[in-house]
């Protein structure tokens, strides 16, 4: 049975996502967009993982069997190239063949509209609405419809017009990059050369397995990235995960930096370069220190519903929301590559000086920290441990509970302190999302862990 998370369907491969299924849900895409008059055409890409190109290239055949015209990447791209080439060709729709941050054995599709923004929960809805109704068709009669693009130069050029180039040129940075072996890989080599800027990159081939690792930045990952940018006494160090939505970050001194910290310095370097004509967004789960950040600027934000609900424009938004950053006037969704060479600026903009750099972000956020954890949890044993878990933080945590915030299904808890606790379960993938916001004095990582191995015990 296939069922759809909020912005995707994701599975283990050859259980969940096979052949078959893959099949059915292009069927669907392309009822969905005969039913609404979607007449126009369709952009295909694919990332690093295992049989994601023979996914696409599954994908590719029902459309065009469906008299629907294909733009399909011709290698593996990040999402974000996806979400632009989206709108570059006037296309009616984006598929992405991804396990986005998941572990290696995930693969699934995500789905980009025209403006290149992710689909929302009612469009996945409507689109579930759609499986079953027709076998699959199948043809390759049909390959004039298929065209193959290159769409990294249209990228660059527009990266090119949202990045001060000359600030980097003039610091000359030593950049050292971590692919991690996911779709990310030579493209930002390609970028760098581009800008004449000089560098060692690592991981850029592909392997679907990511070394027995969830593609994602923490401390373990980015363990080889932070010893080489010693070794080769680089200035940064970029590490990007499996589908290039998201960054981490290392100093010259190969220290790990925390990631709100490192977004708190991208939306700086935003704000410090275009000035202050945009509006700041965030929902529920975003790191606190955005709100000491902006208001050095004399900025507030907007909650993130605002966007859509008052149709306001989304070239003047930046959104900030538990998975990262979004700049609308670049691009509508989250984009590592674009994100690690704002933060490549900012430290050029302070000579590649990381001590006085980290000293004037730790002023701005206040020390404020952020975490995220995933545990796997089957829905019994969360429903078990919800009817315990106020009790069990009265036991944890020093402080009491100030505030009890809830918005469809994620849940906040608030501390008299200003920390505060964050639930999302997803019945889908059996999975418990946990936030955690803290001033780092609140011994908020032993807090954590102790509730972590409360949870799994």
């Amino acid at each position: 049975m296939i069922t759809f998370s909020e912005t995707g369907w994701y599975g283990v491969i050859s259980e969940d996502v096979g052949f078959e299924t893959i099949s059915i849900v292009a069927q669907a895409a392309a009822d969905y967009l005969m039913d609404h008059g979607n007449t126009g055409p369709v952009v295909l890409g694919y990332d690093t993982r295992f049989l994601s190109r023979e996914y696409a290239w599954c994908i590719q055949r029902v459309l065009t069997a469906n008299r629907i015209q294909v733009f399909l990447h011709k290698k593996p791209i990040p999402t974000s190239f996806l979400s632009m080439s989206v709108s570059a060709y006037q296309a009616v729709l984006g598929i992405m063949v991804t396990g986005e941050g998941r572990p290696a054995r995930y693969s699934g599709l995500t789905f980009r509209l025209p403006s290149g923004c992710p689909v929302s929960k009612e469009w996945m809805d409507s689109l579930f609405q759609h499986l079953y109704r027709r076998y699959p068709r199948s043809s390759e009669d049909s390959r004039h419809l298929l065209h193959y693009i290159d769409f990294f130069p249209e990228y660059t050029a527009g990266l090119m017009e949202n990045l001060q180039i000359e600030c980097i040129q003039k610091a000359k940075p030593y950049l050292a990059s971590d692919s991690f072996f996911g779709s990310v890989g030579t493209y930002l080599q390609e970028l760098v050369r581009t800008l004449g800027i000089n560098g060692i990159h690592i991981r850029t081939k592909p392997n679907p397995g990511f070394m027995d690792c969830v593609p994602q930045p923490n401390e373990r990952n980015m363990s080889s990235l932070s010893k080489l940018v010693v070794q080769k006494k680089g200035d940064i160090g970029l590490f990007f995960n499996g589908d290039g939505s998201a960054i981490g970050a290392v100093s010259s001194q190969g220290q790990i930096i925390r990631n709100e910290w490192a977004m708190a310095a991208v939306l700086d370097e935003w704000l410090q370069s275009r000035g202050k004509e945009f509006d700041i967004y965030t929902e529920i789960y975003t790191p606190e220190l955005i709100h000491p950040l902006l208001a050095c600027h004399d900025l507030e934000a907007f909650p993130l519903h605002q966007l859509k609900e008052e149709n306001r424009q989304l070239d003047r938004a930046v959104i900030w929301d538990r998975y990262g950053l979004r700049f609308g006037c670049f691009l509508p969704d989250w984009d590592a590559v674009f994100q690690g060479m704002l933060l490549v600026q900012a430290v050029c903009r302070y000579d590649l000086n990381w001590q006085r750099f980290l000293d004037q972000m730790n002023g701005y956020t206040q020390g404020r920290i952020h975490e995220q954890k995933v545990i796997s949890m089957d829905v019994r044993c969360w429903e078990e441990k919800q009817k315990k878990l106020l009790e069990k933080l009265e036991e944890i945590y020093p402080k009491g509970l100030n505030q009890v915030i809830e918005e469809g299904q994620d849940t906040k808890l608030v501390f008299q302190d200003s920390s505060w606790l964050g639930f999302h379960y997803n019945e889908r993938e059996s999975s418990l999302f946990l936030y955690h916001d803290a001033e780092s004095g609140q011994k908020a990582e032993k807090m954590l862990t102790e509730l972590i191995g409360w949870f799994t015990e």
